[in-house]
């Protein structure tokens, strides 16, 4: 007996047979390069495993709609009913998920050890949870709990509008906008939130500073542009990495209110787990920085998540609960979530 579960993302696709306990137990990874296709991907696997899984679940970055998802940056669409065939099992076994939605599913299940904080503490906090990751695009997914039971909300907040925040950044966004006119949010000085905080923006955004500068824009690429910010060896570079970090941290605590996520804000994906050195006191005090509200963002735990497996987790997390199988939570976050859900405080174990 075992479970199907996947990540495909702009890179790898990455698939993974779990335990009805939980446990990963076997794993193929292929480029994503349009020479491998999901379902011939996942009919080998079931091949190899020597009989049908119990169910399956993707995480897929792209929208999920009527039981297909077109992925964001490949022409290619995976269907639930393809999937099905491949892997010998009713449609109805088949979860096809956004990948930040499972991202948020991996809340449930977050390892502390994999999480460094930048403020709080891997002590387990009731309340929401909400991930945050610029990586190909921008991610963002949250997680919520009725009682005890987790549940996922899956949205696109990657794509909400930024401004400037000075008179310098204006430049900036008309230099941004007439590069890209597609990321522009109706009429005004605005673009979506992706444009600047993903790898696939920034190469355009230094770009677009570089011009509005009347500097050179030598680098290519986003890796060159975050190693030469980090080495301080281009101008540019190294204010378009600012203005992103102040950015990001903005939008994270943003979200966190929204999402009113005492327990805790999360940031992930390929830009910040490969450059963490951006996630420094400036980032911390964007993400506080709420006028009236900034001691409620304070009060959030916020912290790196370092599992490069959050996305099969959360595939895997949301399969179990779909099949009434028990999560393997940590007793504490239980504990926690029992307190809250009674209405009295939770104490912290010595």
């Amino acid at each position: 007996m075992w479970y199907l579960v996947g990540d495909i993302g702009g890179t790898n696709l990455r698939l993974a047979a779990v335990d009805p306990a939980g446990a990963v137990v076997e794993r193929r990874t292929h480029p994503t390069d349009g020479l491998t296709t999901l379902p011939d991907a996942c009919a080998t696997f079931c091949s190899e495993m020597g009989r049908p899984p119990e169910g399956v679940a993707m995480a897929v970055a792209g929208v999920v709609v009527d039981g297909q998802v077109r992925m964001t940056n490949a022409a290619r669409s995976i269907s639930r009913d393809d999937l099905a065939r491949a892997c010998g099992l009713d449609p109805a076994k088949v979860l096809l998920l956004n990948d930040f939605e499972a991202a948020a599913w991996s809340l449930a299940t977050l390892d502390a050890e994999k999480v460094t904080y930048l403020q709080g503490g891997p002590e387990p906090q009731p309340g929401a949870r909400v991930i945050i990751g610029p990586g190909t695009g921008l991610g963002v997914g949250s997680l919520v709990w009725q009682g005890v039971r987790p549940t996922a909300v899956p949205g696109e907040g990657g794509h909400l509008r930024l401004t400037p925040h000075s008179a310098e950044e204006v430049a900036y966004f008309e230099a941004l906008i007439a590069l890209r006119p597609e990321v522009q949010m109706g009429a005004a000085l605005a673009v979506e939130a992706e444009a600047i905080l993903s790898g696939t923006g920034m190469p355009y955004w230094y770009r677009a500073i570089a011009s509005a500068r009347g500097e050179a824009a030598h680098l290519e690429g986003a890796a060159a542009i975050f190693a030469a910010a980090k080495a301080g060896e281009d101008a540019s570079a190294c204010r378009a990495v600012a203005l992103m970090v102040q950015y990001l941290g903005g939008v994270a605590g943003d979200l966190g209110l929204v999402m009113g996520a005492r327990g805790g804000v999360f940031v992930t994906g390929g830009v910040a787990q490969q450059n963490q050195w951006m996630l420094d006191d400036n980032f911390l005090a964007a993400f506080n920085a709420g006028g009236r509200h900034s001691k409620w963002r304070a009060a959030m735990p916020l912290g790196l998540c370092s599992d490069p497996d959050f996305g099969l987790l959360g595939a895997r997390n949301c399969l179990f609960v779909q099949h009434e199988r028990p999560l393997r939570i940590d007793s504490r976050q239980r504990a926690a979530m029992i307190a809250a859900a009674v209405g009295v405080p939770y104490v912290q174990p010595q």
